[in-house]
């Protein structure tokens, strides 16, 4: 696993981007810590220097070298610096032997380095005194400079390991991801090559990579669901067509051999072109229906007004087949939809349901009964449709065996497939006991009032 490949993901960037910010914040903290902690202890070094010095001052000047003295041998000659020294700079007693150049009478305090007369780094302070001899008090700050380096040293390796845990944390949080992305490539390269049945990988984790994948899988069962329908659409279509087609084309050869013309023929002709048009222009219908070409009339309606007009319009058929029709729903029930597509899909369910009923049979068109879930629902008393066919009869042209004998062409289930699928609702099949239960459900987009 190249360093490279790290770099590009996510997860170590935003890892490396955090840990830098966290070192950052705990190197603002020791910093402030070492600021403060050395300000503090240099200011008390100077307080107690200050004290020592003003202590010093007010004795007699007779006083003054017996007084050094006994503060020499009281604080010890190694931690404690006092000195006095003339006007002119010479030494006059203490342990200093010589004044530093850089110290200033009543000046700031300075530090000087260790030598032989005092073997520690000393922090000084220089008055004046009323004669004009200048007295000199110091303390030994190798305790402070001891303080100064251990905060500093553990600044630099707070800063150094801090770095070094995010740059760890970010390669061990990135290895799996960037596993999985590798799988999720290897998945991509098989489906790129053909191999249609391969899906994404996913996880218990349900990250981002699970919901893309989760989604990308989603997409190839789309993709296969319509190759499959291309597939089968084609084999049907050859197979529904070439009856018709046969047909127009013996009256062809009819016509060119026979004496004279029967126009009889001719409007059998007809006939044959117009069954194939019209399959033609359902195919159209749903590839329209499927490309999603139609949200722009989407609007609140209301579900009675999509059945209302089903009974005025098939009743007709309905009682020429000997089918009893009825419709039921109250008013109340909105959701949104396209009128006309819904209203297609409700009667193209009516006219199935009307076809296969046969005579004698009731086809009943109802709304369901709680406003919260809209649906709606065309039931009929005809022989049903097996559960193994459910799926297959939303097929394009798919026509059971034992339904041959009935006039269609296999697209009606379709165009109602394809409409539900643009609205975002839900379409399903039940056994009605006897007969077959058609729902709509709406319930994605619906709202009541």
């Amino acid at each position: 696993m190249h360093v490279r490949e790290l770099w590009r993901t996510t997860t170590f960037r935003l890892t490396v981007l955090y840990g830098l910010l966290f070192a950052v914040g705990a190197l603002a903290l020791l910093g402030m810590i070492y600021l403060q902690s050395v300000f503090f202890l240099t200011r008390r070094v100077d307080g107690i220097m200050n004290t020592e010095a003003d202590s010093l001052m007010r004795s007699p000047p007779a006083a003054l070298v017996e007084r050094i003295e006994e503060a020499l041998a009281l604080n010890g000659d190694q931690t404690t610096v006092v000195a006095l020294f003339s006007a002119r700079g010479v030494w006059v007693t203490g342990n200093l032997p010589t004044l530093p150049a850089a110290l200033r009478a009543n000046g700031e305090p300075i530090e000087i380095p260790p030598s032989r007369t005092f073997p520690a780094h000393a922090r000084l302070i220089a008055r004046r005194l009323p004669s004009g001899d200048i007295l000199v008090v110091g303390r030994d700050v190798h305790q402070l400079r001891e303080m100064r380096a251990i905060i500093a040293s553990a600044l630099v390796w707070s800063g150094v390991l801090i770095i070094l845990v995010g740059l760890a944390c970010g390669t061990a949080l990135s290895v799996g991801p960037l596993r999985r992305v590798r799988a999720l490539q290897a998945a991509g390269q098989d489906i790129a090559l053909g191999d249609l049945k391969r899906r994404m990988p996913t996880s218990n984790r349900h990250d981002e990579l699970d919901m893309f994948a989760a989604t990308v899988n989603y997409m190839m069962d789309e993709v296969e669901r319509l190759m499959l329908e291309v597939k089968g659409s084609t084999e049907t279509i050859a197979h529904d067509l070439l009856t018709p087609l046969t047909r127009a084309s013996a009256r062809l050869h009819r016509i060119v051999q026979a004496p004279r013309i029967d126009s009889g023929e001719f409007a059998g002709i007809a006939a044959e072109v117009d069954e194939v048009l019209d399959r033609f222009r359902a195919i159209m219908r749903i590839s329209e229906l499927e490309a999603r070409q139609r949200r722009a009339g989407f609007a609140r309606v209301d579900l009675a007004d999509i059945i209302a007009p089903i009974e005025d319009l098939y009743q007709p058929l309905a009682e020429a087949g000997g089918v009893r029709l009825s419709t039921v729903g109250a008013h109340g029930t909105i959701v949104n939809a396209d009128r006309k597509l819904l209203f297609e899909a409700v009667s193209n369910l009516v006219d199935n349901a009307i076809k296969f009923a046969g005579s004698g049979g009731v086809v009943k068109v109802r709304l369901g009964e709680d406003p919260q879930k809209p649906r709606i629902i065309v039931q009929d008393d005809g022989p049903g449709i097996p559960v193994e066919e459910r799926t297959a009869v939303l097929q394009r042209f798919y026509r059971s065996e034992r339904n041959r004998s009935v006039e269609g062409s296999g697209l009606g289930l379709s165009v109602v497939a394809a409409i539900v699928r643009l609205h975002g609702f839900e379409f399903t099949l039940e056994d009605a006991f006897p007969g077959v239960r058609a729902i709509i459900e709406c319930r994605s987009s619906a709202v009541s009032y």
